[in-house]
């Protein structure tokens, strides 16, 4: 073997083991990359479970203020049904109270002919002289009060009223001040 072709074959040989290093190298070099390449896609998996995740609480979250919301308007809505029906209550509240009064009315239209009596009140001065018709049942106040109506002056004064010599309580009734049909009421100016 000549020098040349000894030099040609030493090319050549350190060109193979050139090639062959450099194929080492990069073989290498490609490994790494391949690791590389499959630490980011098991990375890039678990990024995308993680998304998957997060969308699915998401989505749940979005039921949830969905449903609070519906509940919002529900509540807004038994809310108006509840005002309503208080509305309603009172309206018929007073319808009671109306026909309970009517029924009192008919009721005192309806007395028996034996509860009526006249109270005749005098007055110490001889001004009055007058007969007031009236229930048994009513207080001697209401009746007192009819008196003051055909003579308003008498309100103005501090007036008590005595029947069968007995001091008359304002708040009993006729009955109850022991006044029967006919009896004279004494009016007392103080």
């Amino acid at each position: 073997m000549n020098y040349q072709d000894f030099l040609v074959n030493t090319n050549s040989n350190n060109t193979n083991a050139n090639i062959i290093n450099e194929n080492k190298k990069l073989k290498e070099e490609l490994n790494i990359y391949k690791k590389e390449n499959e630490n980011l896609q098991n990375e890039i998996n678990k990024l995308q479970n993680d998304n998957n995740k997060l969308n699915n609480e998401l989505v749940k979250a979005n039921k949830i203020i969905s449903n609070f919301n519906n509940n919002q308007n529900n509540n807004i809505e038994i809310n108006n049904k509840i005002n309503n029906l208080n509305e309603m209550l009172k309206m018929k509240d007073n319808i009671i109270n109306d026909l309970k009064n009517q029924l009192k009315n008919k009721e005192r239209k309806n007395v028996d002919f034996d509860d009526i009596l006249f109270v005749h009140f005098i007055s110490m001065d001889q001004n009055i002289n007058c007969p007031i018709k009236c229930l048994k049942t009513d207080t001697f106040a209401e009746v007192e009060e009819k008196l003051y109506q055909k003579y308003g002056e008498y309100r103005e004064t501090n007036n008590n009223f005595t029947a069968n010599g007995r001091i008359i309580l304002r708040f009993k009734s006729i009955s109850d001040n022991h006044i029967k049909d006919g009896d004279k009421v004494q009016l007392i100016n103080i």
